[in-house]
C-alpha cells in the first residue's frame, strides 16, 4: 500500500514547514481580537501537518503551547494580551 503522506520523507516536510513558517510569520506581524487557533491550524492543515493539536482552550493574558504535529515537526505558540487595547501578540513557529 502506498503511503499517501503528503509529508513522507524529511524533505517534504522541511519544505513544509518552511511555507507553514512564511504564513505563521505573517500572521504574527498581526494584533489579534483573540487568540487565532482556528487560522492557526487552517494554515498547519493546508501545509500538511495534523491540525488536532490546536484543538483546545487557550486562556489568559499569557501563555505558550509547545505540540507536536508532524513525524518530526513541533509548533511553538505563545500569546500576550496588551493592556491598553485587549488585543493579542501572538508569536507562533513550527521546527
Amino acid at each position: 500500500m502506498a503511503n499517501t503522506n503528503p509529508l513522507n520523507s524529511r524533505k517534504a516536510e522541511r519544505k513544509a514547514q518552511n511555507a507553514t513558517n512564511d504564513s505563521l510569520a505573517d500572521l504574527s506581524r498581526r494584533y489579534h481580537d483573540g487568540i487565532p487557533v482556528g487560522e492557526i491550524a487552517d494554515i498547519l492543515t493546508e501545509n500538511g501537518f495534523d491540525r488536532e493539536p490546536m484543538d483546545g482552550i487557550y486562556c489568559g493574558r499569557e501563555g505558550r503551547v509547545h505540540e507536536q504535529v508532524g513525524s518530526k515537526t513541533w509548533i511553538a505558540m505563545s500569546w500576550f494580551k496588551m493592556e491598553q487595547s485587549g488585543r493579542y501578540e501572538i508569536t507562533a513557529y513550527v521546527s
